[in-house]
């Protein structure tokens, strides 16, 4: 597989590919970049298209801030209960936004629900990098017309199968 930044498919080549194809070479560059960390990149076919799905499911450092290290700031820009707050960072399970993970780290903001720390953001902005290299986006929102190579799903573990984070999987050994 070529290095991403030294080669640039273009459209008619991102489609040619197919999903199934796409799936492995984001499977391959992510093995490859971020050894320390477990994804499982699967892929779905539909009428109509197919979705691209990435979950995040061990790391060997931190992605989930604590409670504790979100600033009253950030509980009261995001207006949420802090129980709520709390709750959403405790889960072992997050669905992930990746228009907010193409934005610079801010700790003020959180993704779909969780606070990450910055290099969990960081690790997460270039998941979506990665997959976004193979993909298109032609759409029009105003006619609310929705033409991409693949829809992406991004996620810290699975519905049946919880993420786990550095502390936790040292805690268990």
């Amino acid at each position: 597989m070529q290095d991403l930044k030294n080669f640039i498919l273009t459209k008619s080549e991102k489609i040619h590919l197919g999903i199934k194809e796409i799936a492995k070479r984001v499977r391959e560059q992510l093995k490859k970049e971020f050894p320390n960390c477990e994804f499982s990149v699967w892929k779905e076919d539909y009428s109509m298209g197919c979705s691209l799905h990435i979950a995040l499911m061990s790391t060997n450092f931190k992605v989930i801030k604590d409670f504790s290290e979100i600033s009253e700031e950030a509980i009261i820009h995001n207006g949420r209960a802090k129980e709520e707050i709390k709750k959403y960072q405790e889960e072992k399970y997050q669905q992930l936004n990746q228009y907010t993970l193409k934005q610079e780290y801010n700790p003020l903001e959180w993704c779909n629900g969780v606070f990450l720390t910055e290099q969990g953001h960081k690790v997460l902005k270039r998941v979506v990098e990665i997959s976004d290299y193979y993909n298109y986006d032609d759409s029009d929102m105003q006619s609310d017309y929705s033409d991409v190579n693949f829809h992406l799903s991004l996620t810290l573990g699975k519905w049946n199968k919880p993420f786990v984070q550095s502390q936790e999987k040292n805690s268990k050994s």
